[in-house]
Protein backbone atom coordinates (compact mmCIF):
# COMPACT_ATOMS: atom_id res chain seq x y z
CA UNK A 1 0.00 0.00 0.00
CA UNK A 2 1.37 3.63 -0.37
CA UNK A 3 1.63 4.97 2.66
CA UNK A 4 0.01 8.76 2.54
CA UNK A 5 0.97 10.89 6.17
CA UNK A 6 -2.26 11.53 7.59
CA UNK A 7 -0.60 14.49 8.77
CA UNK A 8 -0.47 15.92 5.05
CA UNK A 9 -4.09 14.91 4.60
CA UNK A 10 -5.02 16.85 7.68
CA UNK A 11 -3.27 20.05 6.07
CA UNK A 12 -4.81 19.74 2.78
CA UNK A 13 -8.17 19.18 4.31
CA UNK A 14 -7.59 22.38 6.09
CA UNK A 15 -6.92 24.46 2.68
CA UNK A 16 -9.93 23.06 1.82
CA UNK A 17 -11.25 26.48 4.02
CA UNK A 18 -8.67 28.74 2.62
CA UNK A 19 -9.81 31.92 1.48
CA UNK A 20 -7.97 31.45 -1.72
CA UNK A 21 -9.80 30.05 -4.10
CA UNK A 22 -6.23 28.99 -5.82
CA UNK A 23 -5.29 27.20 -2.79
CA UNK A 24 -8.32 25.33 -2.29
CA UNK A 25 -8.67 23.88 -5.58
CA UNK A 26 -4.64 22.95 -5.11
CA UNK A 27 -6.12 21.17 -1.64
CA UNK A 28 -8.48 19.52 -4.13
CA UNK A 29 -6.73 18.41 -6.25
CA UNK A 30 -4.09 17.03 -4.32
CA UNK A 31 -6.46 15.41 -2.33
CA UNK A 32 -8.00 13.41 -4.90
CA UNK A 33 -4.75 12.19 -6.40
CA UNK A 34 -3.33 11.45 -2.89
CA UNK A 35 -6.30 9.16 -2.72
CA UNK A 36 -5.88 7.79 -5.78
CA UNK A 37 -2.25 7.01 -4.51
CA UNK A 38 -4.04 5.19 -1.68
CA UNK A 39 -6.11 2.86 -3.77
CA UNK A 40 -3.14 1.92 -6.66
CA UNK A 41 -2.03 -1.49 -4.41
CA UNK A 42 -6.14 -2.73 -5.25
CA UNK A 43 -5.51 -1.14 -9.17
CA UNK A 44 -2.66 -2.87 -9.42
CA UNK A 45 -4.29 -5.94 -8.25
CA UNK A 46 -7.26 -5.80 -10.55
CA UNK A 47 -4.78 -6.08 -13.42
CA UNK A 48 -5.21 -9.70 -13.23
CA UNK A 49 -9.13 -9.87 -13.03
CA UNK A 50 -10.57 -12.19 -15.69
CA UNK A 51 -12.55 -9.51 -16.64
CA UNK A 52 -10.73 -7.18 -19.65
CA UNK A 53 -13.20 -4.37 -18.85
CA UNK A 54 -11.65 -3.97 -15.45
CA UNK A 55 -8.25 -4.54 -16.35
CA UNK A 56 -9.36 -1.59 -19.53
CA UNK A 57 -10.46 0.72 -16.20
CA UNK A 58 -7.04 0.21 -14.13
CA UNK A 59 -5.04 0.89 -16.72
CA UNK A 60 -6.74 4.07 -17.91
CA UNK A 61 -6.66 4.59 -13.69
CA UNK A 62 -3.11 3.91 -13.63
CA UNK A 63 -2.11 6.23 -16.09
CA UNK A 64 -3.71 8.95 -14.46
CA UNK A 65 -2.02 8.39 -11.19
CA UNK A 66 1.77 8.65 -13.02
CA UNK A 67 3.24 7.19 -9.96
CA UNK A 68 6.18 4.88 -10.56
CA UNK A 69 4.53 1.29 -9.43
CA UNK A 70 1.53 2.81 -11.69
CA UNK A 71 3.86 2.89 -14.67
CA UNK A 72 5.34 -0.41 -13.99
CA UNK A 73 1.49 -1.94 -14.35
CA UNK A 74 1.06 -0.77 -17.42
CA UNK A 75 4.37 -2.11 -19.00
CA UNK A 76 3.38 -5.61 -17.08
CA UNK A 77 -0.22 -5.54 -19.40
CA UNK A 78 2.42 -5.34 -22.41
CA UNK A 79 2.44 -9.19 -21.90
CA UNK A 80 -0.87 -9.99 -21.34
CA UNK A 81 -2.44 -12.77 -23.47
CA UNK A 82 -5.13 -10.65 -25.08
CA UNK A 83 -3.44 -8.33 -27.55
CA UNK A 84 -6.71 -5.62 -27.01
CA UNK A 85 -5.26 -5.32 -23.45
CA UNK A 86 -1.70 -5.58 -24.76
CA UNK A 87 -3.11 -2.48 -27.75
CA UNK A 88 -4.50 -0.62 -24.64
CA UNK A 89 -1.61 -0.75 -22.53
CA UNK A 90 1.00 0.31 -25.49
CA UNK A 91 -1.31 3.38 -26.28
CA UNK A 92 -1.11 4.39 -22.86
CA UNK A 93 2.32 4.56 -22.98
CA UNK A 94 2.61 6.67 -26.27
CA UNK A 95 0.56 9.30 -23.66
CA UNK A 96 2.19 8.78 -20.76
CA UNK A 97 5.88 9.62 -23.00
CA UNK A 98 7.87 8.25 -19.50
CA UNK A 99 11.40 7.65 -21.47
CA UNK A 100 11.29 3.82 -19.16
CA UNK A 101 8.68 3.10 -21.04
CA UNK A 102 10.49 3.06 -24.66
CA UNK A 103 12.37 -0.20 -24.43
CA UNK A 104 9.04 -2.31 -23.63
CA UNK A 105 7.11 -0.21 -26.31
CA UNK A 106 10.04 -1.56 -28.82
CA UNK A 107 10.27 -4.71 -27.86
CA UNK A 108 6.05 -4.49 -29.06
CA UNK A 109 7.26 -3.96 -32.34
CA UNK A 110 7.73 -7.65 -32.77
CA UNK A 111 4.53 -8.83 -31.33
CA UNK A 112 2.93 -12.03 -32.67
CA UNK A 113 -0.57 -9.04 -33.38
CA UNK A 114 -0.79 -6.51 -36.14
CA UNK A 115 -2.97 -4.45 -34.36
CA UNK A 116 -0.37 -4.26 -31.01
CA UNK A 117 2.66 -3.46 -33.45
CA UNK A 118 0.69 -0.76 -35.10
CA UNK A 119 -0.58 0.96 -31.63
CA UNK A 120 3.41 0.26 -30.66
CA UNK A 121 4.27 2.19 -34.01
CA UNK A 122 1.92 4.90 -33.14
CA UNK A 123 2.89 5.16 -29.52
CA UNK A 124 6.53 5.18 -30.34
CA UNK A 125 6.42 7.90 -32.81
CA UNK A 126 4.67 10.41 -29.85
CA UNK A 127 8.12 10.12 -28.50
CA UNK A 128 9.99 11.79 -31.31
CA UNK A 129 13.65 10.31 -30.47
CA UNK A 130 15.78 9.64 -33.10
CA UNK A 131 17.40 6.28 -30.98
CA UNK A 132 13.81 4.99 -32.82
CA UNK A 133 15.33 5.08 -36.30
CA UNK A 134 16.56 1.95 -36.41
CA UNK A 135 14.09 -0.14 -34.51
CA UNK A 136 11.78 1.28 -36.70
CA UNK A 137 13.39 0.57 -40.03
CA UNK A 138 13.18 -3.15 -39.66
CA UNK A 139 9.54 -3.23 -39.08
CA UNK A 140 9.41 -1.45 -42.99
CA UNK A 141 9.48 -5.70 -43.54
CA UNK A 142 6.36 -5.74 -42.14
CA UNK A 143 4.31 -7.99 -44.16
CA UNK A 144 1.08 -5.46 -43.79
CA UNK A 145 1.43 -2.00 -46.06
CA UNK A 146 -0.61 -0.62 -43.26
CA UNK A 147 1.91 -1.22 -40.90
CA UNK A 148 4.33 -0.17 -43.36
CA UNK A 149 3.31 3.23 -43.79
CA UNK A 150 2.78 3.98 -40.11
CA UNK A 151 6.48 3.40 -39.97
CA UNK A 152 7.03 6.03 -43.05
CA UNK A 153 5.01 8.52 -41.13
CA UNK A 154 6.95 8.17 -37.81
CA UNK A 155 10.37 8.15 -39.41
CA UNK A 156 9.13 11.40 -41.40
CA UNK A 157 8.26 13.13 -38.49
CA UNK A 158 11.64 11.52 -36.71
CA UNK A 159 13.68 13.46 -39.68
CA UNK A 160 16.32 11.35 -38.98
CA UNK A 161 18.56 10.94 -42.45
CA UNK A 162 19.21 7.50 -41.33
CA UNK A 163 16.26 6.27 -42.67
CA UNK A 164 16.60 7.50 -46.21
CA UNK A 165 18.06 4.32 -47.76
CA UNK A 166 14.98 2.36 -46.27
CA UNK A 167 12.43 4.55 -47.52
CA UNK A 168 14.24 4.83 -50.98
CA UNK A 169 13.86 1.09 -51.21
CA UNK A 170 9.67 1.54 -50.54
CA UNK A 171 9.57 3.48 -53.50
CA UNK A 172 9.27 -0.22 -54.94
CA UNK A 173 6.77 -1.45 -52.88
CA UNK A 174 4.51 -3.66 -53.97
CA UNK A 175 1.51 -1.11 -51.94
CA UNK A 176 0.55 2.45 -53.67
CA UNK A 177 0.00 3.81 -50.53
CA UNK A 178 3.06 2.88 -48.87
CA UNK A 179 4.69 3.93 -51.88
CA UNK A 180 3.26 7.33 -52.30
CA UNK A 181 4.21 7.63 -47.96
CA UNK A 182 7.98 6.93 -48.86
CA UNK A 183 8.05 9.45 -51.67
CA UNK A 184 6.58 12.07 -49.27
CA UNK A 185 8.79 11.28 -46.30
CA UNK A 186 11.87 11.27 -48.91
CA UNK A 187 10.99 14.86 -49.84
CA UNK A 188 10.60 16.31 -46.29
CA UNK A 189 14.00 14.58 -45.25
CA UNK A 190 15.94 15.98 -47.92
CA UNK A 191 14.04 19.60 -47.71
CA UNK A 192 15.14 19.39 -44.01
CA UNK A 193 19.03 18.88 -45.09
CA UNK A 194 19.60 16.60 -41.64
CA UNK A 195 22.75 14.36 -43.00
CA UNK A 196 24.32 14.00 -39.39
CA UNK A 197 21.96 11.37 -38.43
Amino acid sequence: MVEVSEAVLEALTRCLNDEDPAVRQAAAESLERLDGYRLLDDVLAALDSPDPATVVRSLYALAELRHERALGGIVQTLRHPRPDLRATAARLLGVWHDPRALGPLVEMLDDPNQDVRMVAVDSLGSYEDRRLTEPLLAQLQDPDPELRGKVVEVLERLGDARATPGLTALLDDPDPGVRRRAATALGHLEQSGDSTG
